[in-house]
């Protein structure tokens, strides 16, 4: 392989992605989709520059790998996003779309994938598992504000449905780990699967993580303290110090056996609440460099990667319903839970709430992570495939809907002033 082609390749993209980054937010043409679409075009269903057999890692490691430091980095800028008081003015949300909201997806997905598709139960409430979190950096450019991404964010999407994304996001794509070894125990132990699940998964690698997490994330805020008070610290140090911060807590999570994901976001979260509140657009500068500099890429492999062949060997029941499971998880189930939600989200923003949920890079990370444990190729061929889907429905989207949401707002705002 010519690494100086690949770099060429990825870097250029990336510029030029960035560049006209603006303009493409408003044709609603998000760097997600054209990341992927150039990962098929260099790839080799197309002028076949890079196959990922090019690459000394192999195929699932390298996705996995670049997925989880994706994400890395991606959670410690979902936490920061959020004011202090947060957790606690928002308990009710949270309860609700995680406690219940997680589940009942999860039950719709199943459903829909064994039913629609004929998929075998567990390899369906597997791939089901994989793609009910929702995508917490893939929803960067609508939680972010208008200083880096452009109008997308701040401009038209209220600020509780942008805050409440990103800690929903966040949560469930740690807590996600938990629903994806379920079926991952079940596959390759079954006698054992259940006293696994309690006792390796959840007492120590969730709730261990989280106890991890908040004790990483709180002496790290401490000692970052410390230092600005001492000035110790250069004001441009704090994205130097931010964005290993996500890195570091993800390797030392894995090192003592934890779910590193989840320890990330908890530890970004502590700190984001000990640390003194600073201005939001400062935070999103870290959202806008996990875009260009690891999201973008992330995408370009996985373009290179689509099972194409794979794909057409399904059918065409599939891609209808993994659509169907992608979009009616959401909508079933914040419909159903509307009347626990009333006083948190009014109409338009349950609906815009209950389309808006992408499948993307925690779900590239949970079926790589899968197909590792399991040995079964048929995990990726699926994942892969939703992913596809809901990067082209939910990118393509983004805009009008954004737009739509806005013009209710302002609206409401109108008669409220006038009532």
């Amino acid at each position: 392989m010519d690494l100086n082609l690949v770099v060429t390749l990825f870097t250029g993209a990336v510029v030029v992605l960035s560049l006209y980054s603006s303009l493409l937010q408003r044709l609603s043409l998000p760097g997600p989709l054209l990341a992927l679409a150039f990962g098929v075009l260099i790839g080799p269903y197309a002028v076949d520059l890079v196959r990922m057999e090019d690459f000394p890692l192999p195929t699932g490691t390298l996705l996995e790998q670049a997925a989880r430091a994706t994400l890395a980095v991606g959670l410690t800028g979902v936490a920061l996003r959020l004011p202090h008081g947060y957790w606690r003015r928002s308990i009710r949300w949270l309860t609700v779309i995680i406690g219940l909201g997680m589940v009942g997806m999860l039950i719709i997905a199943t459903g829909a994938l064994w039913a629609g598709a004929g998929v075998p139960l567990v390899l369906a409430l597997l791939i089901a598992a994989i793609i009910t979190p929702t995508d917490p950096v893939v929803t960067t450019p609508v939680v972010t504000t208008p200083v880096v991404t452009g109008s997308m964010a701040e401009e038209k999407v209220p600020e509780r449905v942008r805050f409440n994304l990103s800690a929903e996001s966040g949560i469930n794509d740690g807590l996600g780990y938990l629903f994806v070894m379920l079926p991952v125990l079940l596959m390759t132990g079954p006698d054992t699967a259940w006293q696994k699940l309690l006792t390796k998964v959840l007492l120590w690698e969730v709730l261990g993580a989280a106890v991890f997490g908040a004790l990483f994330g709180y002496v790290l805020a401490k000692l970052f303290v410390l230092a600005k008070n001492k000035k110790l610290m250069e004001e441009s140090s704090y994205l130097a110090f931010v964005i290993p911060f996500g890195l570091l807590a993800l390797g030392a999570a894995k090192l003592l056996g934890t779910d590193g994901v989840l320890a990330v976001f908890v530890a970004a979260a502590v700190f984001g609440q000990v640390v003194p509140e600073r201005d939001e657009a400062q935070e999103d500068k870290v959202d806008d460099a996990v875009n260009r500099l690891f999201l973008l890429p992330v995408f370009m492999l996985l373009g290179i990667a689509l099972p194409l062949d794979d794909w057409a060997q399904l059918g065409w029941a599939a891609p209808g319903t993994i659509i169907v499971a992608i979009l009616a998880r959401r909508l079933i189930i914040l419909w159903a839970l509307r009347p626990l939600l009333r006083c948190v989200h009014d109409r338009a923003e349950t609906f815009f709430l209950s389309w808006f949920a992408p499948v993307g890079v925690s779900a590239l990370f949970y079926a790589t992570l899968a197909e590792r444990h399991t040995g079964n190729p048929d995990i990726f061929v699926y994942a892969s495939l939703a992913i596809t889907a809901s990067v082209v429905l939910h990118g393509l989207s983004t805009a009008p809907m954004s737009a739509w949401l806005k013009r209710h707002t302002s609206k409401s705002h109108q008669q409220e002033a006038t009532g």
